[in-house]
């Protein structure tokens, strides 16, 4: 039988301890000022696809409302229209405060491990639809710099801008000296293919060609077959190419399971470490609020961590334990 447990929380933010030594207060959205004092309008768009326009004033200063970056789904890029002089901003926003003064503090996150319960049992009855999966373990053999769609497309386009193509007969052109189609060499005509953007990752043939002797021929002299690399540009180097920045917006909210009625009457083991995720919960007049959650049937001592901002920005945390003792 699982159990069930009621958390009050005395939401008193205001008497709870801000980040850091005294109170930070947090505004909504995200502001900025082009250190070219002009005004000019400034493209904000998310990864989604979401776009808008805001317009600074004529010293520079702009602001992304609360009701724009809900719409932007995501995180937010910013791209000026003035090119020139080159744009020069400083962003403003509230979420790198709330890093900034957490820093250095104790993070509790859920655990990636299953806890051992304090007594194990033989063996374990399943309902018929539970499949049972030994672990996995997954491991990368070379590291992957990841990319959301906006700097997937800038990180393509660079590529598309650099001098190596690859012919109709598969070989990459114009690469560390290494052409199938080498300028001056009457013997190797230009393809009347199409010439293709190289793609990272993608495997092809590389050859050199080169005069010898006095008879003017050319002859080839390396064939090799590569893995094409690419350029290895971060993040903050394509923004920074293309004249763009980047700022923290809203994500949409992350759902956890949690046992429904007939969950909880089933025989299945629940290893939940999660019991509770609640990004958003409003309290009362009186800054009171009830959480209930089921526990699970880990034989643990649990961290719950609450953290909340009030009506006028002034952030607060509380940590407690429990323990979940099996009946």
């Amino acid at each position: 039988m699982k159990k069930r447990f009621l958390f009050i929380l005395i939401a008193v933010f205001a008497a709870l301890s801000a980040w850091g030594q005294g109170r930070l207060v947090l505004t909504d959205g995200i502001s900025g000022r082009d250190r070219v004092e002009r005004m000019q309008f400034i493209l904000a768009f998310s990864a989604q696809s979401d776009t808008s326009f805001v317009m600074s004033d004529s010293l520079g200063h702009f602001e992304l409302d609360p009701d724009l970056m809900l719409g932007m789904r995501g995180s937010v890029y910013l791209k000026p229209v003035a090119s020139r002089p080159k744009p020069k901003l400083t962003l403003v926003n509230p979420f790198d405060s709330i890093g900034f003064y957490r820093r250095g503090r104790e993070r509790y996150l859920a655990q990636n491990h299953i806890f051992e319960t304090e007594r194990e049992d033989d063996a374990l009855f399943f309902d018929p639809d539970v499949t049972m999966l030994k672990e996995a373990t997954v491991k990368a053999r070379r590291s992957v710099i990841g990319r959301d769609k906006v700097t997937g497309y800038l990180d393509s386009l660079t590529i598309s801008l650099l001098p190596e193509w690859v012919c109709e007969h598969g070989y990459l052109n114009d690469y560390q000296g290494c052409s199938h189609h080498p300028e001056g060499c009457s013997d190797c005509k230009l393809p009347s293919g199409i010439r293709t953007t190289p793609k990272r990752g993608e495997t092809y043939h590389l050859v050199k060609y080169e005069p010898v002797g006095d008879d003017g021929r050319w002859y080839l002299t390396y064939y090799s077959t590569i893995v094409y690399p690419g350029p290895q540009y971060t993040e903050e180097q394509l923004l920074e190419m293309n004249g763009m920045w980047k700022a923290q917006g809203y994500h949409p909210e992350r759902e956890f399971y949690e046992p429904d009625e007939l969950d909880l009457a089933s025989a299945t083991p629940d290893f939940r470490n999660l019991l509770q995720w609640r990004p958003a919960v409003l309290t009362d007049e009186n800054g009171v609020v009830e959480i209930p959650f089921a526990a699970s049937d880990v034989n643990t001592e649990f961290v719950g961590l609450v953290e909340a901002v009030d009506g006028a920005g002034l952030l607060g945390c509380k940590v407690f334990t429990f323990r979940v003792v099996k009946e």
